[in-house]
């Protein structure tokens, strides 16, 4: 009669201590101590609020307090109504809003993404047999996003007023990597884990419905802007501001889809780890010479 297969030992979950951490354990030959735990959903709005907040308040601030401020100024074909965000980050109040907050959910949002990087690896569908494919839109997926989030960071700093040029390139270059990072994303989610129910799917179409509305503002934001600085279509530019707030509320929609990618599945936990010490090896290991010596004496005895 065949004997029954054991399942894998699973080793016992540690004891909880008094502040809700586990007590210090030992696994594979490692001491592993728990020092901090956060809530993923914690974690979530440490990197939600920030952005959404900052770009709001910095909106806000300037239609509402400084129109005129950010309004008067010639125009090469006429004033328009509603500024875009480059002039409106160069006000030095709506800027510290801006930069505060903005930057402030930069470090949140790489955890963030080492989190999807992982999981994405190690909840890939086993049905899904392309993984090359897989592989290439999970780095792209982690790096196109790291550097959404570096030129994200260099047009807050680098404003019109410091280099104009270069604040476009900033701008556009962060356009195009969000994206790429958002395409990747959605590949990602389709062809993983990610996708089950019951928040899984939701995340998903609403994934696709926040990147296709963003992709579909890029044209009509370059449009508007040709229109208004080749033909002086005065109401072009305020096509094109209302599509700079639009993709800015995108993004930040788009991003705060990962609330259902790590609810009641992720915790993140700071750990300290250290080798168990082997008491065997730390006892004096006797010296050849010494065992020579022995046995020579009792070979003349």
């Amino acid at each position: 009669m065949a004997k029954p297969e054991k399942s894998e030992e699973k080793s016992p979950t540690p004891p909880l201590n008094a502040k809700g951490l586990f007590e210090t354990y030992e696994k594979d030959g490692k001491k592993i101590t728990e020092i901090l735990r956060f809530n993923a959903v914690e974690v979530f709005f440490a990197g939600f609020i920030p952005p959404l907040v900052g770009s709001v308040s910095a909106i806000a601030i300037a239609l509402i307090f400084h129109n005129d401020e950010i309004s008067n100024y010639n125009w090469q074909c006429g004033r328009a109504r509603l500024p875009s965000l480059s002039r409106i980050i160069n006000l030095s109040v709506e800027r510290t809003f801006w930069q505060l907050f903005l930057l402030f959910h930069v470090p949140i949002r790489v955890i963030e993404l080492v989190t999807g990087f992982s999981r994405y690896k190690r909840l890939r569908n086993i049905h899904y047999t392309r993984t090359v494919l897989y592989e290439i839109s999970r780095y792209a997926y982690f790096y196109v996003g790291l550097a959404e989030l570096v030129f994200l960071s260099a047009l807050s700093i680098v404003g019109e007023r410091e280099n104009i040029q270069m604040h476009v390139i900033f701008f556009y270059i962060f356009g195009f990597c969000g994206i790429g990072h958002m395409l990747a994303n959605i590949f990602c989610h389709a062809h993983s884990l990610y996708y089950i129910n019951p928040y899984g799917r939701l995340s998903y179409y609403l994934k696709i419905i926040f990147s296709s509305l963003y992709i579909l503002s890029a044209p009509v934001l370059v449009g508007a802007f040709i229109l208004y600085w080749k033909q002086c279509i005065t109401w072009a530019y305020d096509v094109f501001a209302i599509c700079e707030y639009c993709g800015v509320f995108l993004n930040i929609c788009f991003h705060g889809c990962a609330f259902f990618d790590i609810r009641y599945k992720v915790c993140f936990s700071v750990r300290h780890i250290e080798p168990v010490k082997n008491k065997e090896k730390e006892q004096p290991e006797p010296k050849k010479v010494s065992v020579d010596i022995e046995l020579r004496n009792r070979a003349h005895g």
